[in-house]
């Protein structure tokens, strides 16, 4: 299986205020799964040049947390292949 593609999509600033939001969006790829993944963080809580490694680290625990919900979704080779051949659509 190949690796993601995961870049930094965009960066979006609230201007005006002092604790402005900032919108950090990765674009995520592999083949035909393409999504974005919006990290915000509040602009008066990091310095410019450490903005994208924090969103960086969100997105990492995100992915994290993500895995460890759906762990019980997993199945095995074995199970993948019992569920397919339980196939019950007719064949034309």
């Amino acid at each position: 299986m190949s690796k993601f593609k995961i870049k930094m999509a965009r960066i979006e600033a609230a201007s005006g205020r002092a604790d402005a939001q900032v919108c950090i969006t990765f674009q995520i790829e592999r083949g035909t799964v393409n999504f974005q993944v919006p990290i915000r963080l509040n602009g008066s809580d990091y310095d410019d040049t450490e903005m994208v490694k924090a969103a960086r680290s969100i997105l990492h625990q995100t992915f994290l947390d993500l895995a460890a919900q759906t762990r019980h979704w997993s199945l095995s080779a074995k199970e993948l292949r019992l569920l397919s051949g339980m196939n019950l659509r007719t064949k034309k």
